[in-house]
């Protein structure tokens, strides 16, 4: 922004230019530039210069008199009363005196209200300096009175001049222009006779400027006359003192980015007004802005033309004035209003209008000009959202996320509500959201009115965006989005669960792979003892040849077990004993006792006999030995308390039940101790008298579904009944014969396992099936429904034939009963074995408990059961608040954060928790039976009853892959339980009293419960930390406020009892400079945290995908904004 002298000199230099433009046209006319001189009167020199006026004519121009003590010799003039040329009147002002130079100079700094602040760089200029400047402000006056033809001296003659509508669009052009020159060269006193009714003529011009083009010229200079009238309180005061002057609503409706110049000093003003703050300057303002884009376009994009002006081409803007100007609008819209949520939504609303996607080529375009005002308020710009947006995230405890995403909005939005008397009503608007008319077309309109709403009742005790009532809710065929984000988020549902399927799957077929590597390699070792070779991989046909002797010692094939070694049962006794149990395989012989069985090794602890060893020597007339800790085991430290403490209630493990490869064996919790927490837990678990809870190890042992026996009767009429209602069912259209031969052919596509299922148990005993047949051969009639029985009866082992067919149609279903759950016990029990970060927190968890335990008959545990786990909630703190483990919770969060999701490695214990070992053991042994009831019967049915009989053909082919699906699953089976067995002895438990379910069920139950505790830690941590910040924001925003009225009443004093004169330029300045918004008290920002940090910081128990979809993320991108603003 220019200063307010160097404004009038642009003021001057445009006269100069206009002068000239004058001459020229004064030229084609004919006329001489002495007829010129002559043609325009004298009343200028006579008015400065004192003499008077020669015109014959009464005229226009009154003669004024010098100051007193200010004479000169009187000038001559041309007899006509016209004014001078430029040469005389270059000579006369050479011709005063220096005192006179001196009042005329004081007299032009007077007339063009400068600013007394401003005057003193004026003052100081030279007399050369002065002269010229005094030869320019009358040249100027000089060239206002020819190109009026003398005919506008007051403001009456201004506007009586514009009320006569017959002039043409040039004449009222030069008028107007003529009348700015006059605003900004007059006083005060002459502004104020314009009064009222000239501005009303101006907003006139700008009225007529909005339907007719060629009014454009025009509507520049009036908008910079009514700069100049309100550069001064008293023309300000008239504008703003109204509820809503027509001239704001007019200023408005002059933003055009095709008008550049125009919108440019529309802008100036309109900015001006806003920190006007006496006279409600920001809220008329907006309030025009959004009338007039209701009346005119669109309501909802009422910021559209003031986006859209920073990126204008500057084809006719080089310099970037308009983005300039239009950046301090926009810096004056979101910085005025004090309250916080007001700025982010007008920020908000300003970001949807295109700017958002536009940041990246706004800082281009400010980098590649030469303006400064613009980069500065560039740096303000982004300076002053990046600081609304950390005080912003202040309210949510500093959990940092991304306004311009709906789903972190939502995600704030919830976890503010959650556990408060808020959340019914969030869930209840939630619920009528869902109630929307699902319409393609009307479903953005009701988000559009929705939002509307939601906006007046948020802002109702603040700054109340006034544009509710002038917006119309239009229906927008073109945002049809809703449906696309629905159809993604549906797609990324459907993803993840297909994911899930292939990883189930990849795990299924890896451990299905494992087992019939298994099965294929026992077939071997067999085929091999028994002397078959075994196949080669190029698939040779198998030939028996019988295999030589091995050599003794030789490896490979395995000999036939040698006969008991003398001296393996501790002494030779007839007759020899067998081997050892567990010595299968040749083994090398041991060496031979010691004579006389002197210095015996020392016997091994209880519990220590390993499977093919020797047996220990009797030891029964030995003296009792200090006990001595196996496989190099340390006895544990004893911890010191301080203080008595609240004790774990654990069963320790002793070593003697521990094998070699046992967990507790390599457990060295020791290392994790620190003195920091341990005192900590001290304090926290000291025994102070409380009431003891009654620990009970409440194991709920799975319910027995009891089977009821199905007795089948003779065939009476009950069973008549029965055999009829499934003969009318789905077998009602096929004849009795047709039905048998579909028994015959074992087609299951008829015969359903339900149908079949039916036949078996209403199915008459052979007794009565023969007598039918009997009575059917005789040629006796028969009810239809015996007649049925006798039919089918005619069918060879026709009971073992519906089984086997009922077989085969359940089968799948009784793979896929148990198959998942052996896949997923066997995942999960390597998961536990090889998790070390659930290792590590079993280890802090009994150093916890030994410290804990210190002084009481189960300190320095080597190792504590599982079931343990599910009662770390038992034991409180001394205030009864929270639980031991709350503070493991707390402790990993702090000491070891990588151990906080230890749960990720446990992905299939939900799933293991659930598998009954008895159910899996006792479906394989029904199918393993069916399956060999099924080779029975095909021995037994190798010759075909009749041509139709398919039963060795179809279940032939059915047998054979059965047989082979049913090995593997075994083998799964037996993998699953040997890995079930190799953790029991991990953890030292007895499998057969603490069962795979139970022991899943309880890292279950510890896994949720820990999750449960952090969340619980989190949330009373953010609780008080929000409190504490709730308060410092309540002290920063009050401190804020008074900082905000203090610079508010600092810009201008508009109750002042004289009118002050330059008061736009001030306003102007101040936004140029940026003043007007005041220094901020900036904090250093934080570091914005990656995705994963921000969903653990909001509690987030999904992950979600960012759509790459360009539409879906404008989508998002304005939903985020609309939570975002209320």
């Amino acid at each position: 922004m220019p200063k307010p002298n160097k404004h009038r000199q642009t003021h001057t230099h445009a006269n100069t230019l206009l002068q000239s433009s004058n001459e020229m046209r004064l030229k084609k006319l004919g006329m001489s530039r002495h007829e010129k001189s002559k043609s325009v009167g004298g009343g200028l020199l006579e008015s400065w210069f004192g003499r008077p006026s020669k015109s014959k004519g009464s005229g226009n121009y009154n003669s004024n008199s010098l100051p007193h003590g200010v004479g000169g010799r009187p000038l001559s003039t041309d007899n006509e009363g016209g004014v001078v040329g430029v040469e005389e009147l270059q000579r006369h002002i050479q011709d005063l005196s220096e005192a006179e130079v001196n009042a005329r100079f004081l007299e032009i700094i007077e007339d063009m209200n400068i600013p007394k602040d401003k005057r003193e760089p004026l003052l100081n200029k030279n007399m050369e300096e002065r002269q010229k400047m005094i030869f320019m402000h009358m040249k100027g006056k000089n060239s206002l009175e020819r190109n009026t033809n003398s005919r506008f001296e007051k403001p009456i003659d201004y506007i009586e001049y514009l009320q006569n509508g017959e002039h043409s669009e040039n004449k009222v052009y030069q008028c107007v222009e003529s009348l700015r020159v006059a605003l900004t060269s007059n006083t005060i006193s002459w502004i104020r006779e314009f009064g009222e009714a000239g501005i009303g003529q101006i907003e006139k011009l700008l009225a007529r400027a909005k339907t007719d083009r060629s009014y454009d010229r025009i509507e520049f200079e009036a908008i910079r006359c009514l700069k100049a009238i309100m550069n001064n309180t008293w023309g300000l005061n008239v504008v703003l003192t109204p509820d809503q002057h027509s001239v704001v609503l007019l200023l408005a409706q002059s933003l055009d980015p095709r008008k550049p110049q125009t919108m440019c000093e529309a802008l100036k003003l309109l900015a001006s007004f806003c920190i006007v703050y006496e006279r409600n300057g920001y809220e008329k303002v907006l309030r025009a802005i959004t009338t007039i884009a209701a009346t005119s376009y669109k309501a909802s994009e009422r910021f559209r033309p003031i986006v859209d002006a920073l990126f204008a081409s500057d084809k006719h803007d080089p310099k970037r004035e308009l983005a300039a100007h239009s950046l301090i609008f926009i810096n004056t819209l979101t910085n005025t209003p004090t309250d916080l949520n007001f700025r982010l939504h007008l920020r908000c609303e300003i970001m949807r209008m295109g700017l958002y996607d536009r940041l990246d080529e706004l800082k281009e375009i400010v980098e590649s000009s030469n303006n400064e005002t613009l980069q500065q308020h560039h740096k303000i710009f982004k300076d002053v959202r990046d600081d609304d947006f950390e005080e912003f995230v202040q309210r949510f405890d500093n959990v940092t996320f991304n306004m311009d995403d709906a789903t972190d909005c939502f995600d704030v939005l919830k976890n503010l509500v959650t556990d408060t008397t808020s959340e019914p009503y969030f869930l209840s608007i939630l619920q009528h959201l869902l109630y929307i008319r699902d319409d393609f077309y009307f479903r953005p309109a009701y988000y559009q009115l929705i939002e509307e709403c939601i906006a007046q009742i948020v802002f109702h005790k603040g700054y109340c965006d006034p544009n509710f009532e002038n917006r119309n809710f239009n229906i927008d065929t073109s945002l049809l989005l809703d449906d696309i984000v629905e159809k993604a988020k549906a797609t990324e549902t459907q993803r993840s669960e297909e994911y899930e399927k292939k990883i189930e799957a990849l795990e299924s077929a890896k451990q299905e792979a494992e087992a019939k590597a298994a099965h294929l390699e026992e077939k071997i070792k067999l085929m091999e003892a028994n002397g078959v070779a075994a196949p080669s991989p190029n698939k040779l046909p198998k030939v028996n040849i019988p295999m030589p002797p091995p050599p003794p010692g030789a490896g490979g094939a395995m000999p036939p077990p040698p006969p008991p070694m003398p001296g393996m049962a501790g002494g030779p006794r007839p007759p020899p004993p067998p081997p050892m149990p567990g010595m299968g395989g040749p083994r090398a012989p041991p060496p031979p006792p010691m004579p006389g069985m002197g210095g015996p090794p020392p016997p091994p602890m209880p519990g220590m006999m390993r499977p093919g060893g020797p047996p220990p020597p009797p030891m029964m007339m030995m003296m009792p030995m200090a006990p001595v800790l196996p496989y190099g085991l340390k006895p544990k430290k004893k911890w010191e308390a301080k203080n008595p403490m609240k004790r774990a209630n654990w069963k320790p493990i002793v070593p003697a039940k521990m094998s070699e490869n046992a967990f507790w064996v390599k457990c060295q919790e020791d290392k994790l101790a620190s003195d920091d927490f341990l005192q900590e837990l001290a304090v926290k678990f000291s025994s102070k008298p409380v009431k003891k809870e009654n620990q009970k190890d409440a194991v709920d042992k799975p319910t027995t579904l009891t089977k009821k026996n199905v007795d089948l009767r003779v065939l009476d009429s009950k069973s008549a009944q029965n055999l009829s209602i499934l003969l009318g069912g789905s077998l009602k259209h096929l004849s009795y014969e047709q039905i048998k031969l579909c028994l015959l052919r074992c087609d299951t596509d008829i015969l359903s396992s339900n149908i079949l299922q039916n036949l078996i148990q209403y199915l008459p005993p052979p007794e009565q099936l023969k007598r039918l047949q009997e009575i059917k051969a005789k040629g006796e009639p028969l009810p239809p429904i015996e007649q049925f029985a006798a039919t089918i009866g005619e069918i060879k082992r026709l009971l073992p034939r519906l089984h086997n067919l009922n077989f085969k149609l359940t089968y799948a279903d009784m793979v896929q009963d148990i198959k998942p759950d052996i896949v997923a016990g066997t995942a999960a029990c390597e998961e536990i074995r090889n998790s070390k970060k659930f290792s590590k927190i079993l280890e802090l968890i009994l150093l916890l408990g030994n410290y804990m335990n210190s002084g009481s008959k189960n300190e320095a545990a080597f190792g504590f059961e599982i079931s343990y786990l599910t009662k770390l909630t038992n034991t409180k703190d001394t205030d009864n608040k929270q639980t031991l483990l709350h503070y493991l919770a707390d402790l990993v969060e702090k000491k070891f954060p990588d151990c906080l999701n230890f749960y990720d490695d446990l992905s299939h214990v939900n799933k293991a928790s659930r598998v009954n070992m008895d159910a899996i053991q006792k479906n394989m042994r029904q199918m393993n039976a069916a399956v060999k009831n099924l080779e029975t019967d095909l021995q037994n049915n190798k010759v075909p009853q009749c041509e139709d009989d398919k039963f060795t053909e179809v279940m032939g082919k059915f047998a054979n892959e059965c047989r082979q699906q049913v090995d593997v699953l075994g083998k799964m089976q037996v993998q699953m339980e040997k890995l079930f067995k190799d953790l029991s002895e991990y953890y030292a438990f007895d499998p057969s009293k603490y069962t795979m379910e139970e022991f899943f069920a309880d890292i279950k139950t510890f896994k949720d419960a820990f999750q449960s505790a952090h969340n619980d830690n989190v949330r009373i941590r953010e609780e008080l930390e929000k409190k504490r910040r709730m308060q410092e924001a309540r002290e920063q925003s009050q401190r804020e406020q008074m900082e905000r009225q203090q610079r508010k009443k600092a810009v201008v004093d508009m109750d002042a009892a004289q009118a002050q004169e330059g008061v736009m330029d001030s306003l102007l300045e101040a936004l140029q400079t940026g003043s007007a918004f005041g220094q901020r008290n900036r904090q250093p920002r934080r570091q914005r945290p990656a995705g994963a940090e921000r969903r653990a910081q909001l509690s987030r128990s999904r992950s979600r995908t960012r759509v790459n979809n360009g539409q879906l993320m404008t989508r998002e991108m304005i939903l985020s904004e609309v939570l975002g603003s209320a």
